[in-house]
């Protein structure tokens, strides 16, 4: 075989593989940092993306800080569905939205009557909150419950779980998914309890692939697979189905 013909062969091969990366955020994306994503919610979306276009499809996990950098920089190809934001837009394009996420209070049940059916952040100020550090829910939020008490930082949802359960905090912030999947997996359903209550405004989540690595070209077949799934059902039965 020739070397042009050999090239070729190579560069369309290259063409046809897409490297994502997200958080170690289950049930969104599973697995360890540095290594590839062998599960979750989001994943199974962009492996049947994959199968619809014939595309080699791969997750690497990375810090999330991190993962947006290498997207920003073009040594992945983007990232699972995430918020469309301004920033992010100058250096990613934006599928159609993929899932609906909003964040919720995960709460102490010995601390409440029965759920947080709650209506403004007054009712629930004298409660101690914890949340992930590095993370922004909503601004008015953090400024009622601060002028209470501190709010507690953790490195993660199970951290704050785990405060929870020690005393240290009756609510924590958490993405709704996220906690469902949490206090199941932690066993902890007979006493932390999951608002379904959303903090702040419900936002869409989208893939974003990068400008830099050139994979933004792949924006519309993506959502043409997308809409696929979605006429079909499939993404429903995807976004539904439990992860373990």
């Amino acid at each position: 075989m020739s070397l042009s013909i050999l090239w070729a062969v190579a560069v369309w091969g290259a063409e046809r593989k897409v490297t994502l990366c997200y958080d170690k955020y289950p049930p969104y994306a599973m697995g360890e940092f540095d290594s590839l994503a062998d599960s979750g919610i989001k994943v199974r979306v962009l492996q049947e993306i994959g199968r619809q276009l014939g595309l080699t499809v791969a997750v690497k996990i990375l810090p999330w800080k991190r993962c947006l950098s290498e997207a920003q920089d073009g040594r992945v190809d983007g990232i699972l569905p995430l918020y469309k934001t301004p920033e992010r837009e100058q250096f990613m394009e934006f599928s159609e939205p993929v899932m609906r996420q909003y964040n919720c209070f995960l709460y102490k049940k010995s601390a409440f009557h029965g759920t947080v059916d709650w209506k403004d952040y007054e009712t629930l100020k004298s409660h101690r909150l914890g949340m992930e550090i590095g993370s922004v829910v909503d601004k008015d939020m953090e400024a009622a419950f601060e002028s209470a008490h501190p709010i507690q930082r953790a490195v993660d949802s199970v951290t704050l779980i785990k405060m929870m359960e020690s005393g240290r905090i009756e609510l924590a912030t958490v993405d709704s998914n996220v906690g469902k999947f949490l206090v199941r997996q932690q066993g902890v359903e007979d006493t932390v309890g999951v608002s379904d209550v959303p903090i702040g405004k419900l936002s869409y989540a989208a893939f974003g692939l990068s400008k830099a690595s050139g994979a933004a070209k792949w924006i519309p077949d993506f959502n043409k697979a997308l809409a696929r799934m979605r006429a079909t059902g499939q993404l429903d039965k995807i976004l539904g189905a439990p992860v373990e």
